[in-house]
This record gives structure tokens, C-alpha cells and sequence, in this order.
């Protein structure tokens, strides 16, 4: 009998043109490399536009899910887990798991097809990610003495459904750490709702930081970019000292361990020998 192969993994992002934050995609694949010896893993990002622009300006391809599929498929993989980067299942998650859905039940190449989901997908989720907060929030902290510092992560945020879970982690949030605030983007728990909850805290200074997978557009543009209407600006405007921590969550290894645990999960729907370790 020909030996089993290892499940292949394919890491979908929504995507980036930054070249910063193309690194910490690397990154975050080497970590799958050894984390998971064996398995092929490949990058693919679910936004065409992205895929689309990065290869006109930078000339750098990248894999969509389905050719990241099919590579995998010609590979002789015939399990495979696809493995969503994105912060919560909004509209661009729903349409890679619709198609990852269709192959697993039309494509007869496939054996096993999961998804793991994304960061936020439960409440069990949100605790988890809330638990990491203090750890993260001492890595590169600001020290302003007797000034009273809050930490204001910032997130994309959409217009979908999912949305809800960066209010379910804004409440876990405000429940465990005094000093914490979440917002969004595009979502909404915007800047302006967020004023009010930083004034009655009665901070002097906001460390801005990106809860976002990388620190691309968004974040030096939304963010921390000089426009009237970045955070970084209005925060400045209402009277606050802003320090600035760059790093998105793909950059820190434990919020990186969530999305192992995910994929460990998603093997684990299967009856799959596997070597110790994976």
C-alpha cells in the first residue's frame, strides 16, 4: 500500500499590496512549515482585486483558493485543510468556504476538505484572544508615569453579518481589562463611539495599536496616516498623547497560535494518522 500522504494546508488571507505586511504573511507560513513538517502549505489570498493589483505593480503572484487547490490536487494531496486568515467570518470568508463547500461535495479528487475558521467565530474565541491582551499589550509598552494610558485596538470591521463578533469582543473585552477599548474601521463601533468610553476612563494617552491580521493600507492610511480622518488625527484632536505600535496580530506569536489551534482542530475532524505534533 502506498504510503498516506500529509494533508496539504492552504493559508487564505484577504490579501495586502504592502510589502511589510506581505513578510508577515511569510512569516506566518514558515511557522506553519514547522509547525506542521510534512505538510505542503501554500499562501492564497481570497481578494482578486489584491491578487490582481500585487502582480501589476510588484509583479509578485499569488494563489487564489482554487488554484491553490488544484496545485495541491496535481501534488497527489487528496486532504486538505483550508485555513482562513481573517479576523471574523465576514463576506469574503463566506464566499471561500461556499466554494470550498461545492469541491468538497462535487469534486470526487478530494477525500477531505475542511476550514478552519477564523480568529473570532465563537465566544470561546473571544476569551481566548482577551486572555492573550495583557502579554501583548507589555511587548514594546509605553511608560508615561503618573499619565493614565489606554490601549485602543482597531479593527477592520464590515458591513456582513459577522460584524457581531467585534462587538462580543469588545464586551469581553471592557468585562476583563480596565484599560482596553476595541474598534472598528468600517464596522460599528466606530471612532466616535469610542470617544466617550476613552474620556470616562479618564485616559491621558492612547496607544493605538492595529487589530488587524497585517499592518497594510489600512492600517498606515485608516489608522495612523496624517488625513484629518485617521484615528491617529482625531485621537491627537480630542486632546490625547498617541503612541503608536505598528504590529498587526500576525505579527505575535500567540495570537498566530490561535490560528494553529484552529487548523489542529480542523485535522482533527478526521480519522488521520498523523505524526506526533501535528
Amino acid at each position: 500500500m502506498a504510503a498516506q500522504k500529509l494533508p496539504g494546508i492552504v493559508l487564505a488571507p484577504y490579501g495586502t499590496l504592502f510589502p511589510p505586511a506581505l513578510a508577515t504573511y511569510s512569516q506566518i507560513q514558515k511557522t506553519y512549515e514547522r509547525t506542521f513538517p510534512g505538510s505542503p502549505v501554500r499562501l492564497a489570498f481570497t481578494s482578486h482585486i489584491m491578487r490582481k493589483k500585487l502582480l501589476e505593480k510588484e509583479g509578485i503572484s499569488i494563489l487564489s483558493i482554487q488554484s491553490a487547490l488544484e496545485e495541491l490536487c496535481d501534488e497527489g494531496l487528496r486532504s486538505v485543510v483550508v485555513q482562513s486568515l481573517q479576523i471574523v467570518p465576514g463576506g469574503e470568508f463566506h464566499q471561500m468556504a461556499a466554494l470550498v463547500m461545492e469541491l468538497k461535495e462535487r469534486d470526487p479528487a478530494f477525500s477531505h476538505l475542511e476550514i478552519g475558521p477564523p480568529l473570532l467565530s465563537s465566544l470561546a474565541d473571544c476569551r481566548r484572544v482577551s486572555s492573550l491582551i495583557p502579554g501583548l499589550c507589555r511587548e514594546g509598552a509605553y511608560h508615561p508615569g503618573p499619565e493614565k494610558e489606554a490601549v485602543l485596538l482597531v479593527g477592520h470591521g464590515t458591513g456582513h453579518g459577522g460584524d457581531a463578533l467585534y462587538s462580543l469582543m469588545y464586551q469581553v473585552i471592557r468585562k476583563e481589562h480596565e484599560n482596553v477599548f476595541l474598534g472598528t474601521i468600517e464596522g460599528f463601533w466606530g471612532i466616535d463611539c469610542l470617544l466617550p468610553d476613552l474620556s470616562g476612563f479618564g485616559a491621558k494617552v492612547v496607544r493605538l495599536s492595529p487589530f488587524l491580521l497585517v499592518a497594510g493600507g489600512h492600517a498606515e492610511n485608516d489608522i495612523f496616516g496624517p488625513s484629518p480622518e485617521s484615528w491617529k488625527s482625531t485621537l491627537e484632536k480630542a486632546g490625547y498623547k498617541v503612541v503608536v505600535d505598528r504590529r498587526g496580530l500576525g505579527d505575535r506569536a500567540e495570537m498566530v497560535s490561535l490560528f494553529l489551534e484552529h487548523t489542529r482542530n480542523a485535522l482533527g475532524r478526521w480519522n488521520f494518522s498523523r505524526p506526533t505534533g501535528i
